[in-house]
């Protein structure tokens, strides 16, 4: 996961990872079947431990602005893991992945577009985000503003300058 994370998957080989795992390439095909599956294995054991915790601070019951906070923390945290974020990585090089880790990227964009849109209805029965814009484009709004800032983290681009960007973009989603 740190690897790809790190570099990238255009970076790293099959024989690349099975030389810095320190597996043998036939060893790496019986667990995982493959690439495409250690592709699939790697998104499913981040989903648990990163985008899974901080997905969790999201919530329906919490104020827009705080939800908005959160996840522009989450996004622009210093922190020892590498800069950006692996899911966006993966999403970006979609010519690289077999069809169960496309799969699974695609179905971990539905679980977070669910999660914005959940979010988003109660922040509109609080009166807290505009009542003209359906949840699901607001979802796929914040969606895209997420990846947007995680490129410009991934870039290493100026962490204050991504937070005041980001909270400018959702900016759009609140009361006239």
């Amino acid at each position: 996961m740190e690897n790809y994370w790190q570099d990238g998957l255009h970076a790293l080989s099959v024989n690349e990872v099975c030389r810095r795992a320190g597996l043998s390439k036939p060893s790496l095909y019986r667990q995982f079947g493959g690439e495409d599956g250690l592709l699939d294995a790697v998104l499913e054991h981040y989903c648990e431990t990163v985008l899974g915790p901080a997905a969790s601070h999201l919530s329906p019951e919490r104020s827009f602005r705080d939800n908005v906070e959160g996840l522009i923390s989450f996004m622009t945290a210093p922190r020892e893991s590498p800069l950006g974020c692996l899911h966006v990585k993966m999403r970006s090089a979609c010519k690289r992945l077999g069809p169960r880790s496309e799969a699974r990227v695609d179905a971990v964009v539905q679980e977070l577009r669910a999660t914005y849109a959940a979010m988003v209805r109660g922040a509109q029965a609080r009166g807290e985000v505009r009542a003209d814009v359906s949840p699901r484009l607001a979802a796929e709004y914040i969606d895209a503003q997420v990846t947007a800032a995680l490129h410009q983290v991934a870039a290493g681009e100026d962490l204050e300058d991504v937070r005041d960007r980001a909270r400018l973009a959702f900016s759009a989603l609140l009361p006239r």
